[in-house]
């Protein structure tokens, strides 16, 4: 009989410690803050100035920068890397990790005048070596007159 208390004491204090722990993880995490900037409101691939929506992560912590990684996905359209000098295009695909750069959202040309889905665009900031999630933002795009992709507001 005193054992089966004894495991049960010992138990619940394990129980107790993994929930402060939990609750100490959460709090850290919960300091991480991210939103996605972009430069337009709109943008359709027949504009000859851009090569596609502009996203810039906006990422406040205490972290240093070097500790974390930027994740990207859409779940339409893909990501383009577009830098100076060159300003060669570069094709990124659907899901990027990177170091928290610029990088371009934009779709494919040949696919204007098509019905397309709502755009979700997510951006993950990650421990860079746990890959635990830190903090997430989302941007929103929807479609105007068939082809125009408009920022959500």
């Amino acid at each position: 009989m005193n054992k089966k208390i004894l495991i049960l004491g010992l138990v619940g204090i394990l129980c107790i410690g993994s929930g402060c722990i939990i609750y100490q993880n959460f709090q850290e995490t919960s300091s991480e803050n991210v939103k996605i900037q972009t430069d337009r409101d709109s943008y359709t691939p027949i504009m000859s100035s851009t090569v596609g929506i502009e996203l810039v992560p906006i990422y406040t912590s205490e972290r240093d920068s070097e500790s974390v990684k930027f994740h990207w996905r859409t779940n339409y359209g893909y990501f383009v890397s577009w830098k100076s000098p060159e300003y060669k295009v570069i094709p990124l695909g659907t899901e990027v990790i990177n170091n928290g750069e610029k990088i371009y959202w934009s779709y494919d040309p040949t696919e204007m005048g098509e019905k397309r889905p709502p755009v979700q665009i997510s951006l993950t900031i990650e421990d860079a070596i746990s890959g635990q999630p830190l903090a997430e933002s989302t941007l929103e795009i929807e479609w105007e007159d068939q082809d125009i992709a408009k920022v959500k507001k």
